[in-house]
């Protein structure tokens, strides 16, 4: 499906009736990272997983894309599709935006799920080399960035070669405008660790045991920080856990999904 929404064209996965269960995914992917997700959850739930601008089939923009503004396409597409206050399942740099929805849309949020993600901002190293990365792709095209990213996305013991396929897949789409967009908004953004304890949805935070791009002290971080966070460590799992490990990611969110206050 496809809806233009700020002025830009986003591809969206739209199945399924219920409370809305909302997915956001990383860098530099696309919403078929969710598409274990979906299939899981669809019976239950209305599921809802965009293309971010400029990546997967979403139209891309020239300049940073800040974290909110990501999150303003979201509430924004929420809006065009009438959803009720949704629950928000971010990953990565979808974590980023999600916690930028979190703090500029707090009435439109029921609960908040964040995946091998962090509140803090780019170390200045961390900050130089992302725009680095994108002089390069804007020279040379995406390549590097799936080359570089892919094998970082799963668990290092994974020999699975279809899987690692399948996440190349997700990165392919992208736009090179978009790759860029996305790197300067990843460098620019806020520390958000000065309002985390204002989050007052319940919160689930999951990682995969063996990412090493956002370590799952992370994680504990978060847990600690947003008041009645609950945390799952997924075993045999890197950056990619929902779709590494999708049984035991889908467990994980099934049992938190039970709770009343989201239904």
């Amino acid at each position: 499906m496809r809806a233009t929404v700020n002025d830009i064209g986003l591809e969206y996965t739209d199945e399924g009736e219920g409370v809305p269960l909302f997915f956001i995914h990383g860098f530099p992917l696309c919403r078929e990272a969710w598409s274990k997700q979906v299939e899981a959850f669809k019976a239950r739930f209305r599921v809802i997983a965009p293309d971010l601008r400029g990546l997967g089939g979403s139209e891309a923009t020239e300049g940073p894309v800040p974290m909110g503004r990501f999150a303003e396409d979201c509430y924004k597409l929420m809006q065009h599709l009438q959803l009720d206050p949704v629950i928000l399942v971010g990953h990565s740099m979808g974590g980023y935006a999600a916690l930028a929805f979190a703090k500029i849309y707090p009435h439109a949020l029921r609960g908040l799920v964040l995946v091998g993600t962090k509140a803090g901002p780019d170390s200045p190293e961390t900050a130089a080399a992302r725009r680095a990365t994108a002089e390069a792709v804007g020279r040379d095209g995406i390549a590097s960035v799936v080359e570089a990213m892919a094998p970082k996305m799963l668990s290092a013991n994974n020999a699975d070669a279809g899987m690692a396929a399948d996440v190349r897949g997700f990165m392919t789409p992208s736009k090179p405008a978009g790759v860029i967009g996305a790197l300067l908004g990843m460098a620019e953004r806020p520390d958000a660790e000065p309002w985390l304890g204002k989050i007052r949805v319940p919160t689930l935070i999951v990682t995969g045991a063996d990412d090493t791009l956002v370590l799952p002290s992370e994680s504990t971080h978060l847990a600690k920080a947003i008041p009645g966070a609950q945390v799952r460590f997924i075993p045999k799992a890197g950056h990619l856990v929902a779709f590494e490990q999708p049984e035991a990611f889908n467990a994980a969110l099934q049992g938190w999904l039970a709770q009343p206050l989201l239904q």
